[in-house]
């Protein structure tokens, strides 16, 4: 299952949805797009709650349960796609890169983004942790 950044936010920040987010991170066999790791870190870091060596830490000590995803040119040709037709589900270059690695790998995602399960004719399911 590829999880997007609200998942691991949510989990990190103890925000609505955490509990479900970590039942779900603790399983383990989870990708995690590149970019949306981008998210991730620079989030933390830009709230001040967290420096860039210590988001590295907390996110090695998740390696074995969260894997990331590096953004290739597959995915980059699938984000494309959805990132066209982003509104009026007010996708952000993240969540494309989310729903494209979903995509590319055949997978389900897990994502706190509501207005996703309205995404029409997806070709994986949408999984919501709150």
């Amino acid at each position: 299952m590829v999880i997007d950044s609200s998942v691991l936010l949510a989990y990190l920040l103890d925000e609505p949805g955490a509990e479900a987010a970590e039942q779900r991170i603790r399983k383990g066999g989870l990708l995690l797009s590149s970019v949306n790791r981008t998210e991730v870190k620079g989030r933390l870091v830009g709230m001040g709650v967290s420096t860039p060596q210590a988001v590295d830490i907390e996110l090695g000590n998740l390696a074995q349960l969260v894997e990331i995803a590096p953004f290739d040119l597959e995915q980059s040709d699938l984000a494309a796609y959805y990132y066209a037709r982003r509104n009026p589900y007010n996708l952000s270059l993240g969540d494309c890169a989310c729903l494209a690695l979903a995509e590319a790998r055949g997978l389900d995602v897990l994502t706190a983004e509501q207005s996703w399960a309205e995404l029409p004719s997806l070709p994986f399911k949408v999984h919501l942790i709150r």
